[in-house]
């Protein structure tokens, strides 16, 4: 090889070298054959807390940081094959035990008469940081819209859309569907006698007790105004009237202050519709728990009145 030739080849050599050595990636080079680490640049060692001595001659899934990767010997066979390995979230335990989240690209070249590997990791921990609040962030939006800003229920859009939902799969699986549609007694004159934020107590305190007697499964809503239904999935009519007694006895043991004043005695009315003795669509469930509804408040209030529609 001529002299010109070398220094060119010594130049291009040091020119990598300098490259190497001052990546903001961490870079490895493996043996293609083999695995084993044959180089690792300054920022990976800082990256992940390891020495080069500790990376040197090891396989890759010697190395703690990839022990616990299930897929690091398999990624390395299918490398070997397929010459190109990419994992865009990649999770790396540094030495002193931190989780990193890194992008892990590999690929073969030959590097002399020998094949080697390069990973090239970098670290995407704050990227990954920022989706993930992102996607709480839009997680939080999303609950928003669905609720109702004082109750926390949900709202009557979510409402009708679930019973919509509820109702067409208890007619596919076969099953029956409770719903309640419940109004507080003279709220009224909670209002008028003690104000609106009196008002908005009362409903509250009536959500938390409801919020906290339903199943899991159960939606509630707040209709509008003081003015409730909760849908029961897959629930009997004889468990829906149960619930709905209990409700009545939970709401006149509720107990507020309000500007000082004790004030308790509330009472509810509750009507009962059932899927799919009283209706077979959300229009006609809607309609059949109202009238019951009306039916309990025009008898005298602080009652369960169950849908007498038939279809």
């Amino acid at each position: 090889m001529s002299a010109i030739k070398e220094k060119s080849l010594a130049d291009s050599e040091l020119r990598y070298r300098r490259l190497f050595e001052a990546a903001q990636d961490g870079i490895l080079i493996l043996d293609a054959k083999t695995g084993a680490i044959k180089d690792v640049n300054p920022f990976l060692e800082k990256l992940l807390g390891y020495t080069e001595d500790e990376f040197i001659s090891k396989k890759l899934w010697e190395v703690g940081a990839f022990k616990d990767i299930k897929a690091s010997k398999n990624a390395f066979l299918a490398l070997q094959k397929n010459e190109y390995i990419r994992y865009k979230d990649l999770p790396l335990r540094a030495k002193n035990g931190q989780l990193i989240q890194v992008e892990f690209v590999s690929n073969v070249y030959k590097e002399g008469h020998e094949k080697v590997i390069q990973c090239n990791i970098r670290d995407i921990t704050e990227r990954k940081q920022v989706q993930d609040a992102l996607l709480k962030s839009e997680a939080v939006l999303r609950e928003q819209s669905v609720r109702d800003g004082l109750t926390g229920l949900f709202n009557r859009r979510y409402m009708e859309e679930t019973l919509r939902r509820e109702i067409n799969r208890a007619a596919r699986k076969n099953y029956t569907l409770g719903v309640m549609m419940l109004d507080i007694d003279h709220f009224k004159t909670i209002n008028d006698s003690f104000g609106h934020k009196a008002g908005d107590l009362v409903l509250r305190e009536f959500s938390k007790m409801i919020s906290r007697n339903i199943r899991e499964d159960d939606i509630a809503c707040r209709y509008g105004g003081d003015e409730f239904i909760i849908v029961l999935p897959d629930t009997s009519l004889q468990i829906t009237c149960e619930r709905a007694e209990q409700i009545l006895s939970l709401t006149k043991q509720l107990q507020m202050h309000i500007e000082g004043e004790q004030v308790g005695g509330i009472t509810a009315s509750i009507g009962v519709s059932f899927f799919p003795d009283n209706g077979i669509t959300k229009a006609d469930i809607l309609r059949t728990v109202d009238m019951a509804l009306f039916c309990a408040k025009n008898n005298g209030r602080d009652r369960v009145i169950l849908s007498d529609r038939q279809v």
